[in-house]
């Protein structure tokens, strides 16, 4: 029996940190369900979120933060982002 090729199915929650309007951040906040802060500085705009003292998720503008189906975030740069997801429309 030779090798098979699988493909990887799996769902996902996902929002992309467009910018620094009040009403995406607010989008953001809510998805994520934890403290952020944003910074400035030469890399641009980041985005973090604070998940404890010493675990923190660092986004950057055109970032996408991922919620996988048991909650846990990630985050995926765009190129990877849409290279690994479809959106699916209800």
């Amino acid at each position: 029996m030779g090798a098979k090729i699988y493909e990887k199915r799996i769902t996902v929650q996902a929002i992309q940190f467009q910018g620094l309007d009040t009403a995406h951040i607010t989008e953001i906040i809510a998805f994520v369900g934890m403290p952020i802060s944003v910074e400035f500085g030469t890399y641009g705009v980041r985005l973090r979120v604070i998940r404890s003292n010493f675990d923190v998720i660092e986004a950057y503008q055109g970032d996408y933060i991922v919620k996988d189906t048991a909650g846990v975030l990630k985050r995926m740069d765009k190129v990877s982002f849409e290279a690994e997801y479809k959106e699916v429309t209800p």
